[in-house]
């Protein structure tokens, strides 16, 4: 008995000296498992949730939507799918090329390192990959709702405020649009239109409402023509639909560089016919403004054109 008295003291004793052994590893790893998620925020985004570090400093983006939006925001991403080449080569210098915007080189992506990355809806099949690289923030990415896209992508980089007077300079624009337009600003109908595959029967397309340059347009109080007012992203139109083109003003956004398919759909006498044709009130605009950048840079850059092609001149 008084052997087995000794040898559950000990058994005891030892127990404890274990366990006070344990206990600072244990709280040391408990204060090292705080500090992490102390260092990144969570983010609820479109696909569900990510850790993403409060200052994060490797930033890859997967369309035009986010790098336009992170570039207003005054960073620059280490790489993008697509080259910009409406923006000035000071803003994109550097920026590594990772591919398509539908079909991004993941193994490069992975090889860059990065600590944050930002995508749209049309990401999402390759989403459980992007968030095994770095977390991974998926915006709905449409078109009319650029301004929550912006604001997400903002809670991502830590830099809500910034959007949000962004987003107030902005509106401030707007609104010192309508100012100058006047009573010209309800009695105006303007027409979106591009060149599209002359040669297979579908020389134009309309942009619609649910387009990026569509919703900028409606913000700003201008009209469509009833032909534009429907639902939907663009409409294809042939040859003897050319009069759905017709507005006060008509805004024909260039896909093309070289004009060539403009230049095809302009020579034909339908073309010529229109009112706005005949009035001199088409403008040609940039493809990569109006229809590519999609965010808060590209619709300050929109209503640079409504600027000066709808009031400078009437001022």
């Amino acid at each position: 008995m008084k052997h087995q008295y000794y040898y559950q003291r000990f058994v005891l004793i030892l127990l404890f000296l274990l366990l006070s052994a344990c206990f600072p590893q244990n709280n040391a790893n408990t204060a090292k498992v705080r500090s992490t998620i102390s260092e990144c925020q969570v983010i609820k985004h479109l696909l569900g949730e990510a850790c993403v570090p409060t200052n994060p400093q490797r930033i890859i983006v997967l369309d035009t939507n986010p790098l336009d939006a992170v570039l207003a925001l005054g960073v620059k991403p280490i790489a993008s799918p697509l080259e910009y080449l409406s923006l000035p080569e000071a803003q994109t210098k550097g920026i590594e090329n990772i591919g398509g915007d539908t079909q991004p080189n993941l193994e490069k992506i992975a090889l860059l390192k990065p600590d944050l990355i930002l995508g749209t809806q049309w990401d999402k099949e390759i989403y459980p990959q992007l968030s095994q690289i770095a977390p991974t923030i998926i915006a709905r990415a449409e078109d009319p709702q650029w301004k929550e896209d912006l604001k997400l992508y903002a809670q991502a980089l830590n830099k809500t405020q910034q959007a949000e007077q962004l987003i107030e300079n902005y509106e401030q624009r707007v609104q010192e649009f309508q100012r100058r337009m006047g009573n010209r600003l309800t009695q105006t109908e303007v027409s979106i239109t591009t060149s599209y595959n002359y040669n297979a029967g579908q020389p134009a397309a309309i942009y619609l409402k649910d387009s990026f340059m569509g919703a900028v347009i409606a913000e700003t109080g201008l009209q469509r023509p009833n032909a534009q007012r429907h639902a939907g992203f663009s409409q294809m139109i042939s040859l003897e639909m050319l009069k759905l083109l017709d507005a006060d003003v008509m805004f024909v956004v260039n896909p093309d560089s070289e004009s060539s398919t403009l230049s095809k759909l302009q020579q034909h006498p339908l073309w010529s016919k229109l009112d706005v044709v005949q009035r001199g009130k088409v403008y040609t605009v940039d493809y990569n403004i109006w229809v590519a950048q999609r965010n808060i840079g590209g619709a300050n850059r929109i209503l640079d054109d409504l600027f000066e092609c709808l009031v400078e001149e009437n001022d």
